[in-house]
């Protein structure tokens, strides 16, 4: 577990260096590492570990209440950033997406895949692309829509940029298909490429985080102000919270869930910002800040030997 944590912290660092050596070239690994992974790697993965994956009744209505939580987190966000907080438009959108879009692909997967068994890292893969895809593409461009300055396609457009993504297409291969036709052969290629999403998905935050300090959106250390606070405490707090709920009272939650629920803020808030006009020192500290919190707590846990 110490190695997944400096693994993040060599490739964030990695990437923050290859940008300020040079700006353009680090632009262009960049877009080239995140096209690798949305074409093959995380395709692979998905339709690998979906197709052998087995998913219970109660995994099923877990993954339908984490992603309801997930979204009334986006709603409290929303309601505390125009009432106690009065943040403009811009910002609070930036607070929404923030609280909506988790780093469960980049890290949750390979935390999953070093802790838990194989038909567990298959729920974590099921997790991942039934939550995370549709918030990112449906949610998070649409509140970018409403509250950014920069206008939008609207929800039509982004329904079709959706239905037209190499990771949707695997994922409704992998459920749809037979065991047999992802044999056990593929498990550990799909497993090599889970690890390999760490160095090359934390390479892009570095170039990213490394591009907003030098345009002034991102202080090194950033402040840890109210409106991030709030971000990092529903990002990662709520919807663990409500499947822990779940488990107690009713149904049988997957181990990998509460994990997931609890992955800090992903990258792709940047992204979102920065198509749609949202603010976007909000979304860059709280990366910096629940990241660190995520890679501080891992490595406590492995340190006192709660973590192999």
């Amino acid at each position: 577990m110490l190695a997944i944590v400096l693994t993040v912290i060599v490739a964030v660092a990695a990437g923050v260096a290859v940008e300020r050596r040079d700006n353009a070239l680090a632009h262009i690994l960049r877009t080239r590492v995140l096209q690798a992974m949305l074409w093959v790697l995380v395709p692979f993965v998905a339709y690998v570990n979906l197709a052998r994956a087995h998913i219970s009744v109660d995994a099923g209505v877990a993954i339908a209440v984490a992603g309801v939580a997930i979204v009334l987190a986006g709603v409290l966000s929303w309601r505390i950033a125009l009432g106690p907080l009065r943040l403009p438009r811009p910002t609070t959108g930036a607070a929404i997406v923030s609280t909506l879009q988790a780093n469960t692909a980049y890290l949750g997967l390979p935390l999953c895949a070093a802790l838990f068994t194989e038909a567990e890292l298959a729920q974590a893969v099921a997790y991942d692309a039934l939550i995370s895809l549709p918030l990112l593409v449906i949610g998070s461009f649409s509140v970018g829509a409403v509250f950014g300055t920069e206008g939008d396609a609207g929800v039509r457009a982004r329904v079709r940029v959706l239905l037209r993504n190499p990771v949707l297409l695997a994922v409704a291969a992998g459920l749809l298909v037979p065991d047999a036709w992802a044999p056990e052969s593929l498990v550990t290629p799909s497993h090599i490429a889970i690890y390999a999403l760490l160095p090359l998905g934390f390479f892009a935050v570095g170039v990213t985080l490394g591009d907003e300090a030098k345009d002034g959106a991102l202080r090194v250390p950033p402040p840890l102000t109210p409106p991030v606070a709030v971000v990092v405490v529903l990002r990662m707090a709520f919807a663990p919270a409500a499947l822990a709920l779940l488990g107690l009272l009713v149904l049988d939650v997957p181990a990998p869930f509460y994990l997931l629920a609890a992955m800090p803020v992903g990258v792709n808030t940047i992204v979102v910002a920065h198509a749609t006009g949202l603010d976007l020192r909000l979304p860059a500290a709280a990366i910096a800040w629940s990241t660190t919190i995520a890679l501080g707590g891992v490595a406590l846990l492995a340190l006192t030997g709660v973590l192999g």
